[in-house]
């Protein structure tokens, strides 16, 4: 088998030594204002810099020790290194951010992935009855499980929680024992999405001597085709029109079995033709979830929130790559600016009424 050199410029090119979060070109006297935003993500960073340029009192709440979110703790070093990450947020330290890490905002959240980074928990309430517009960019943190059998064998992993570990590891927050040994191991990866290329990179850059892609669509229907294209051309093994039905093995995972799939109206749908792909390691790569404070925020009607003074950005709407992120933190906070200076001084949504709102949403009555 040839030599894997895999590719590490697949996402946005931010080039020199910093992400540039925000860029600002003049700073405004200041306003009478204070906003809260929950999240240090690519979207939250940037309204983040956005509005301290603008003049706004701007406090950004991260459970993680730092900040950047999945930028920062799960796509690979080689792709983004994490000083360019940590100078881009000392940038916005510069504009005037007021950063809180460590600290987990909570309502009725549920644990997930890097809850153990928190030290201090401040809720949802709080940041109501103290800042006049609140900004929820708190990604999708929590990967959607793969539900077939044998998923809970040893050797089989999310993506998302495999990437970050490797990351923590590569950064000094965690020891590399709590890494999986891929060298000489043939990983499978289930998904063909921007994480799943990630995987692919991290499994070859720590000695997997074979990696697998395998995806229930076809290649042309993978919104990261360019970057799997790559990966082809140098020696990765991509199968397509397959979903897994079973992991395979007795103390620990030795293989998947697959049935092949159609299109059927746009629907991919199960045929009765079964394969096996032996593996060492399994990586499935199907999804995360949004983790907003507000567990249940998804029925809750968006123009009622906005009229709270309660936005929402990034990856706890719908799943972002970073440079949509970042445009939309950016167009969120312009929304924020808009409704501080027309609606926050009439006080249409005093604390008491959001937070029975936000009951009301929790409850389902929305």
């Amino acid at each position: 088998m040839q030599n894997l050199r895999f590719s590490t410029g697949f996402s946005k090119n931010f080039g020199g030594d910093k992400v540039k979060f925000y860029v600002c070109r003049e700073k405004s006297g200041p306003k009478p204002f204070k906003v809260a935003i929950i999240g240090a993500g690519p979207a939250g960073l940037t309204a983040a810099g956005y509005l301290a340029c603008r003049g706004y009192e701007v406090h950004v709440y991260d459970k993680m020790p730092e900040g950047g979110g999945m930028v920062a703790f799960a796509i690979p070093e080689v792709r983004i290194p994490i000083k360019t990450v940590r100078e881009g947020v000392k940038d916005l330290e510069r504009l005037g951010v007021n950063f809180h890490f460590r600290t987990k905002v909570v309502y009725d959240s549920p644990r997930e992935l890097g809850d153990e980074w928190a030290e201090h928990f401040v809720s949802l309430e709080r940041l109501l009855a103290e800042f006049d517009a609140l900004l929820i960019a708190t990604g999708a943190w929590r990967p959607r499980k793969l539900k077939v059998p044998g998923v809970d064998l040893p050797g089989v992993y999310d993506a998302l929680k495999l990437l970050h570990h490797i990351k923590m590891a590569r950064i000094g927050y965690y020891p590399w024992e709590k890494v999986p040994d891929l060298k000489g191991r043939h990983v499978v990866i289930i998904g063909a999405g921007y994480t799943a290329v990630d995987v692919a990179i991290e499994s070859r850059l720590l000695g997997a001597e074979k990696v697998t892609m395998v995806y229930r669509r076809s290649l042309e229907q993978s919104y990261a085709k360019v970057e799997i294209r790559k990966l082809i051309e140098e020696g990765l093994e991509f199968i397509e029109m397959a979903t897994p039905v079973r992991i395979i093995g007795e103390s620990r995972a030795e293989g998947v079995e697959f049935a092949r799939t159609r299109i059927v109206e746009g629907t991919v749908v199960t045929t009765d033709e079964r394969f096996i792909v032996d593996a060492d390691i399994v990586a499935y790569a199907i999804g995360q979830l949004p983790t907003s404070p507000i567990r249940e925020v998804v029925c809750a009607n968006e123009k009622i929130l906005k009229e709270a003074g309660i936005f929402f950005a990034g990856d706890v709407v719908a799943p972002r790559n970073i440079g949509t992120a970042m445009r939309e933190g950016r167009a969120r906070a312009k929304e924020i600016e808009e409704w501080l200076t027309k609606k926050a001084p009439k006080k249409v949504f005093p604390v008491p009424v959001t937070t029975r709102l936000i009951g009301s949403v929790l409850s389902g009555k929305c």
